[in-house]
């Protein structure tokens, strides 16, 4: 339900006294966006932490899957938004770094979305690819396992071939 997302996600942020202030235009653009890159650095960090977690796991079916996806471009739009409705300077208006800070959240809400875990080796992230923009392959495997209807069997048969590649 959007209004219900809307209501306990975005309000208290777009409530909140940074978001008023540079609503108000008392922020130089390059400050908001800025603010947006670390705002979205932590969230994204948050949801990761929580996923990541190993003393009690979240579950996820499909819906879930899609809910927290939702959820996440919430979280995308609002910061996105916030550096857009300040742009009086070019940069300001580019939004891909805020969008950036996302991408391995958005690898996790991805293999949460799958069918089954084999559909993962089709999607051309690597693991460990020297860089923090992907998850590592033990990240990927804890990710695998939130999901109720994935196999232990089918996530290491994928996970023994992604630490191959």
């Amino acid at each position: 339900d959007e209004e219900r997302l809307d209501a306990e996600i975005i309000a208290p942020i777009r409530r909140s006294q940074i978001f008023e202030e540079i609503g108000r235009d008392k922020c130089d653009g390059t400050v908001v966006l800025q603010m947006a890159e670390e705002m979205s650095l932590k969230s994204s960090e948050i949801i990761l932490s929580v996923l990541l977690k190993s003393d009690n796991p979240k579950e996820f079916n499909d819906w879930g899957a899609l809910l927290l996806s939702k959820q996440v471009r919430l979280l995308q739009n609002t910061f996105s938004g916030l550096v857009l409705g300040s742009g009086d300077t070019e940069d300001a208006c580019n939004t891909s770094s805020i969008l950036t800070q996302f991408n391995r959240v958005n690898q996790a809400v991805s293999i949460l979305q799958l069918e089954k875990p084999s559909d993962w080796l089709m999607f051309a992230y690597k693991a460990d690819g020297g860089d923090d923009t992907s998850l590592a392959a033990d990240e990927i495997k804890k990710v695998m396992r939130l999901r109720v209807d994935f196999s232990e069997e089918a996530i290491a048969t994928v996970c023994s071939q992604i630490s191959a590649n």
